[in-house]
């Protein structure tokens, strides 16, 4: 995974143009996002970011609450140390980090107001993974706590508009391209594998285990352990750069 993510991160790699264009978009979705008041109605405020990568999201919600005068903390959580370890380009705010599985028990961490998914990355977790994650979530916020999911709806734009793809350029460097296969289906956990080559040599890069996710199935999942939810489409919050959210609220 660590080798494969080298060639999939620029869409959170401060260096990147990509990413840089990526934080505008997410800072312009967080002010939308106050302004509708749809996150906890207090001055002081918890984020707690999980699948952080650089902690491009925390952060642009960060530096968009303190602008509009919130007392704000963050706190990050990622696998990849070396990732973590990159927020402070995208912040010089309160942060912390922790490098660990968000399965894992997250009450070590404290208690939170508003946690994020961000970066389109619930297709790592199967069905069973995903309702263990968001009772995870549920039970370190508070009790009018916001957990706020970015996805998009895999499961129509493959299987009902037909765009699953067998073979798909991911990819493409100054001197390689890096593909992905299907490479078989798993019905006990609902998981399509797909391995990463990198092109020329057809070098084995990596392989993961994808859930194509519906809006709905996520929504449905967080219904089991949220009072309110909601799904906010693209088309709604108006950003370019962020896509739709899955909008959880605890009371």
């Amino acid at each position: 995974m660590e080798k494969l993510y080298r060639y999939l991160r620029a869409f959170m790699d401060p260096n990147s143009e990509v990413a840089q264009n990526r934080f505008i978009g997410l800072r312009s979705f967080f002010n939308w996002a106050v302004k509708e008041g749809i996150l906890p109605e207090r001055r002081k405020l918890r984020i707690l970011d999980l699948c952080a990568g650089t902690g491009i999201a925390g952060s642009a919600l960060l530096e968009t609450l303190r602008e509009w005068g919130y007392e704000v903390s963050l706190t990050v959580v990622d696998k990849r140390k070396d990732d973590l370890l990159l927020v402070d380009k995208w912040t010089d705010g309160e942060v912390y980090g922790a490098v660990m599985d968000c399965l894992d028990d997250l009450r070590k961490l404290g208690r939170f107001d508003v946690a994020l998914i961000f970066g389109y990355t619930m297709p790592h977790f199967d069905p069973f993974q995903t309702a263990e994650l968001f009772k995870n979530v549920a039970r370190v916020l508070e009790g009018d706590g916001v957990f706020l999911l970015e996805e998009t709806d895999r499961f129509g734009a493959f299987f009902y508009r037909r765009a699953y793809r067998e073979f798909v350029p991911e990819v493409r460097g100054k001197d390689y391209t890096i593909v992905s296969l299907d490479e078989g289906y798993n019905p006990l956990r609902g998981v399509i594998r797909r391995g990463y080559y990198k092109l020329p040599g057809w070098e084995k890069v990596g392989e993961i285990e994808t859930r194509y996710w519906d809006l709905a199935g996520l929504a449905g999942i967080g219904k089991a352990l949220f009072e309110e939810v909601r799904i906010i489409m693209k088309r709604e919050h108006g950003v370019v750069n962020v896509g739709d959210i899955i909008y959880l609220r605890k009371g």
